[in-house]
Order: structure tokens, then sequence, then C-alpha cells
């Protein structure tokens, strides 16, 4: 009979420590909890799930601890009702200090107990089956951002979801550019009706894999997540991370396309992706923001790829390895149809290039989690 999964929480609040109890207690989930962020590695890292209370959050950030997955930041209900209703200036800052600091660690989300009680339950006993079953898995998302604009790199993100669904996954695209345009567009699927950025309600908390998985639309078996040309706004971090968290648990591959830029957003999510496509063209300037682009995804802990579209115009594959410091890259030669195709209504084609660099990339993910169920 195998040993139930340990939690490591590290904190010195004593009310946190009571709302965790609580909720591992009854799970029959062994709680190891420690009062400082200098653990050792080997603690660190063989927990299968880690919580970081808020009170030592930035110290483990000061402290450099390893991103791991399998993380989450917690913390007891910051305001009284009557203080919530007199103000939240000085809450809703100590709310981005916390978001900041689990940003900073690779955490998966943010918990505020005993609120989030329900959530931090149903997280555990998912994980805790998964663990007796197979022990820890890898993360199953992939992340694709263009070095440069026009790329090419939402293309590739929806080449990449329909190899998975060729390959008999289940995958779903997420789109995560606010001013892209839709997604639905590259999949000729903007009159499929279903669920949409705007349609998530931002204040309910941990989604259910089945609900998400139910209400999104799909195309030719992929499953979306597109922007809204009618009602663009701005995701907030806590509604993304909740959608993600649901797709993970819900789809085989989830496959991020990201916009470009620093954000605190792009930082969560690159943190817990297995890899990160960057899907460059073979010009100066474009490698050139891709070398910039590539050293931030790397400091965050993701492992860059790089996917060079390239023409007869632009600069050899010698050039660019060099430019790049022979990176691990493939190359695929520029097909104008591939974006072109959209504009008619269709779904982009796939051509041999585009077709083995995705069962390359589907199969390394697959061989990973193989190897850790062995």
């Amino acid at each position: 009979m195998s040993q139930s999964p340990e939690v490591l929480l590290i904190t010195l609040n004593h009310e946190v420590i009571n709302y965790v109890s609580e909720v591992v207690d009854p799970l029959g989930i062994q709680l190891q909890v420690v009062g400082s962020p200098l653990v050792s590695r080997e603690t660190w890292e063989a927990a299968p799930f880690v919580l970081v209370g808020s009170d030592l959050a930035g110290v483990c950030v000061e402290n450099r601890v390893p991103r791991r997955a399998h993380l989450v930041v917690v913390h007891a209900q910051l305001e009284s009702e009557s203080e919530k209703q007199s103000g939240v200036e000085q809450g809703s800052a100590s709310e981005r200090d916390i978001w900041r600091h689990a940003v900073a660690l690779g955490a998966e989300n943010v918990l505020e107990l005993p609120n989030a009680n329900f959530w931090l339950a149903d997280a555990l006993s998912e994980f805790a089956v998964r663990e007796s079953i197979s022990g820890a898995a890898i993360s199953n998302v992939i992340s694709v951002v263009g070095g440069s604009g026009g790329a090419g790199a939402s293309t590739f993100a929806v080449t990449l979801a329909a190899a998975a669904v060729a390959q008999g996954l289940t995958s779903v695209l997420v789109d995560l550019d606010q001013f892209g345009g839709g997604i639905d567009l590259i999949l000729g699927a903007e009159e499929v009706s279903g669920t949409r950025w705007p349609d998530i309600d931002s204040g309910a908390g941990r989604i259910a894999g089945e609900t998400l998985s139910t209400a999104l639309p799909r195309s030719n078996g992929v499953a979306f997540l597109s922007q809204s040309r009618t009602a663009p706004s701005e995701l907030g971090i806590e509604v993304v991370a909740a959608v993600v968290d649901a797709a993970k648990r819900a789809f085989d591959v989830v496959i991020l396309d990201l916009p470009r830029g620093a954000s605190g957003c792009n930082e969560l999510l690159l943190g817990q992706s297995f890899m990160t496509c960057i899907v460059a063209r073979n010009h100066v300037r474009p490698i050139a923001a891709s070398i910039a682009l590539a050293q931030w995804v790397k400091r965050i802990g993701s492992e860059v790829r790089y996917v060079l579209i390239s023409d007869s115009k632009g600069l050899g594959l010698p050039d660019v390895c060099g430019a790049l410091g022979n990176p691990n890259l493939t190359e695929i030669a520029f097909m104008p149809a591939m974006t072109t195709r959209a504009d008619e209504g269709d779904p982009p084609g796939t051509n041999s290039g585009y077709r083995d660099v995705c069962r390359a990339l589907l199969g390394e993910l697959f061989k990973k989690s193989a190897k850790k169920v062995a």
C-alpha cells in the first residue's frame, strides 16, 4: 500500500496552519509544517505539493528558493467585513504584494483561506489520486510566443493543438492576447458558439475541469478559449490562473498563445509551462528580439525551444544559430498559405515541416511523462 502524499506548508501563521489542517486531516494527507523557507533542497524537491504562507513568501523570494511545480501561496482572509465596507485600498495593496511574490515563486495560484478551503480540498483530493496511481506528473502546458510581431506564433499554436488531436489526444488552445483579434479567426471558427473570455466569471474561484471542457467551443476537435473582438478586456491574473488550472486537469495538452511582454500574468504561465516555443523569423531584428525574450523566459525557469520560420531572403541557418548561441532550434520553411487560408475562413493547413516539429514536441512531452510514471 502506497504512503499517502505529504504536503509541505511553509509559514509561521497559526491561523493558516489551522485552516490547512482542517482541509488535509479529513483527506488523510500528511502535513509537514516548517517555519522557515531555509528547508533542505531535498525536502523542497521531494514534497509532492508545497504551500507557502504569504507571511514567508517574500522571504522565499529573497532567498531564491528554486522554482517547482505544484506550489500554491496561501494566506488568511485579509480583512473583516466591516473593513471591506469602509474601504479596500489597504487590502488591495496587500493582495497585490501577495500575487507579486507568488509570480516570483512560480506559484500556480493564490488562495485566501478559509474562503478557498473547498478549492484546496478539491485540488489536494485530485492530486492525492494522481500521486497514488502514477507519481507526481509533469506539466502538460506548452507556451507559444512570437519572438517579434508577425512571426506566426498564433498559427504555430493552432497547428500544435491540431497535431495533438491528430495523435488521439485532447487539446485546448487558450488565447491570451487581448488585442490579437481572437484566435477563433485563425481556426475559421468565429461563428462557432461557445464560451469566450468575457463569459468567464472572474469571481467563480476554482473552475471544475469538466465544466470548462463542456463550455468551450471546438474546431476540428480542438477546444479553444478565444479573446473577444467586441468586448476586449484585460484579464485578471486570478481568473487566468483558475482557467489554466482547470484546463490542465481537463485536457491532455494545454497550448497557451501568449502575447509578447513581460507581464505578471505571462510570468505566472511561463513558470508553469513544460516548455516555451519562441517562434522567430530569420531576419536581423526579429532574431535580436527573440534573444532578449529568451533570456527573460529562461530566468523564469521555462525551457526554451526556437521555431524558426525562414524564407529565402533572410539570414542563413548557420548565422541564426550563431546569433542564438547554437540553440535547440527547428527550422520550417515559410509558407504564406499557412496564414492566408485563415483570410478565407479555413483553418491553416499543415505542411510536413510543421507536422514534424509538432510531433517531436508532443513526443518529448509524453516521453518525459512516461519516464516519470516508470
